[in-house]
């Protein structure tokens, strides 16, 4: 019952992140209800005035909802806002059960809408997959409780901690998914902000580049009103919400605000905009959120002032060097490495093809029984959010998690699996590359990998050529039909492109980076590898092997265009 809990509200999670951009400073909020088994309504918080998740759901529903189960990502409100309160909706509907997320901290609620519930006579369970719907709205939990925008600090940089040559070339330090990903986050909160050294060196726009994309608040730094006239951020100001900070009006700021700028005047510390206090002008201005995008003093000073929240870090698997190129947060730093800052929860999220795997693992403990065998493995990363029954994928091949701990995890690889896989070559301290299962919802990034290992081959060789390494593995004729030059191949669950293709052996081209965070690179000659083939090949063979009932040939398919 407790896992069918959490897949209904993580469809209705889901739900929620639809609203994302449209709904601040409200939280995003998804709605699911479930009668006899099946979900008969869903919705979720759509924009700003518009109904809120549960009356949304309501409204899609395609049955009668009398005592139907309803999961809600927040609790349900009990006050008079843009719209009547969802409690009364749900009483209304004869809802018998309702499902919280997490209860919501706006002193207005704040676990009186499950009370007002409960005392209508209806079941209120909460906590479920609170975390989850906790991180959701970290934003809103934020801005709720302290009245200030909940700020992301955002930067690109090179493996070596460069975000631009020592030339200033900047074009591109990251590739497209990623530049991608950034502009999803300015679609999703309300607002961005840069230092005026980053206006007067790159002239930016700070816009959203997706298509229906919306353009974020823009919010500059600048104690003494430099920013140029002719800059493209005040010639768009009247179409685009504009703010510049500043310790103190003049003849400048008045022309400023002539072309449509608005004047933030604030405190000042240091000689400069007291960070804090302008994070309190903009809350009181509705700003939930904001993305710091630089530059380098801005982001040391807002670190140095304690404003920050979330870091936000691509880093590029690639090295420019350079003493005096720059580095993400400049400033004057911290005296003593005691005084660092530490970042908490930290993930790692994959932008492109060549970053698929999560972590490296240890084999700790192999028992191993008259054909199968058990596996532990010690983990951190992909044992978060992780449960019995999950799957994780070692050396590629789709393992399912029978026993868990706080720092492994254990799997019953079956005899099937050791024939076909290199899995029983293992022994404890071997490390192994692990990834989770992507969910339905997730993001996809490069080749999908499904974990069904098709056999294995074993390294011929390895070398170096330029900055890569050229690996390349015998392959047994049966698999090496499947592989083509451009093509995908999983090897030990790291999907990669082939690069060439002979009649024994098949190469790829391995990058630093997927060199330093896989174990492929550690594989010395005659050593085995699991392989998992593209399925599409497998099914095209399917469809062309002659068969009574089958029309299609190689003939059928050239006359049809193929």
């Amino acid at each position: 019952m407790q896992e069918q809990k959490q897949e209904y509200m993580r469809r209705a999670l889901a739900l929620a992140q639809r609203g994302a951009g449209h709904v601040n400073p409200n939280p995003m909020v998804g709605c699911v209800i479930v009668k006899d088994g099946k979900i008969i309504g869903e919705g979720w918080h759509e924009h700003i005035g518009g109904l809120h998740a549960e009356r949304n759901a309501f409204a899609h529903c395609t049955e009668d909802c009398t005592g139907a189960d309803l999961y809600v990502t927040l609790e349900p409100c009990c006050h008079w806002g843009r719209t009547p309160p969802c409690t009364d909706a749900v009483i209304e509907h004869k809802i018998g059960r309702v499902f919280v997320g997490c209860l919501d901290p706006n002193p207005l609620v704040a676990g009186k809408g499950a009370q007002i519930l409960r005392d209508a006579g209806i079941e209120v369970e909460t906590g479920v997959c609170e975390d989850e719907c906790r991180r959701v709205n970290e934003v809103f939990f934020h801005y709720i409780t302290h009245k200030t925008p909940f700020v992301t600090l955002k930067y690109a940089m090179t493996l070596d901690g460069k975000i631009a040559a020592h030339t200033g070339d900047s074009r591109w330090v990251t590739g497209e998914t990623a530049r991608r990903h950034v502009h999803e986050t300015r679609n999703r909160l309300p607002a961005i902000m840069v230092g005026i050294g980053t206006v007067l060196e790159d002239d930016p726009l700070l816009t959203c580049r997706i298509d229906g994309g919306r353009d974020p608040i823009r919010i500059i730094c600048d104690s003494r009103a430099r920013t140029p006239i002719d800059s493209r951020i005040v010639q768009t100001a009247n179409k685009i919400p504009t703010y510049i900070a500043v310790v103190g009006r003049n003849e400048r700021t008045a022309e400023l605000e002539r072309h449509g700028v608005h004047i933030l005047e604030c405190k000042t510390k240091n000689e400069r905009v007291d960070l804090a206090d302008l994070m309190r002008q903009l809350g009181a201005l509705g700003i939930d959120g904001l993305l710091l995008e630089g530059g380098s003093a801005l982001a040391f000073s807002a670190l140095e002032a304690g404003v920050v929240h979330r870091v936000q870090a691509y880093i590029a698997p690639k090295i420019i060097g350079g003493a005096g190129a720059k580095s993400p947060v400049g400033g004057l730093g911290f005296d003593k490495m005691v005084q660092a800052l530490p970042l908490k929860d930290v993930t790692c999220m994959p932008m492109d093809e060549d970053f698929l795997i999560e972590e490296i693992g240890t084999v700790r403990r192999i028992e191993r029984g008259a054909k199968g065998a058990r596996l532990t493995i010690a983990a951190d990363t992909v044992l978060e959010n992780t449960k019995i029954g999950d799957s994780i994928a070692t050396n590629g091949v789709c393992l399912t998690v029978v026993a868990l701990t706080d720092d492994s995890f254990s799997a019953d690889v079956m005899a099937e699996s050791l024939r076909r896989s290199a899995l029983g070559s293992l022994q404890s301290g071997s490390p192994v590359n692990l990834e989770r299962a992507m969910p339905a919802d997730g993001r996809f990034g490069g080749h999908i990998v499904s974990g069904h290992i098709d056999g294995t081959g074993s390294v011929l060789s390895q070398r170096r050529e330029d900055n890569a390494v050229w690996v390349t593995i015998k392959t047994p004729a049966p698999l090496l039909r499947y592989i083509v030059e451009k093509g995908s191949i999983a090897i030990d669950g790291v999907s990669l492109t082939v690069a060439a293709v002979t009649d024994t052996d098949f190469s790829v081209s391995i990058i630093p980076h997927t060199g330093a965070q896989t174990i492929l690179l550690g594989k010395k000659p005659g050593e085995p590898v699991n392989l998992e083939c593209d399925v599409i090949g497998k099914y095209v063979e399917k469809m062309l092997t002659p068969h009574k009932s089958s029309g299609i040939t190689m003939d059928f398919l050239a006359q049809h265009g193929f």
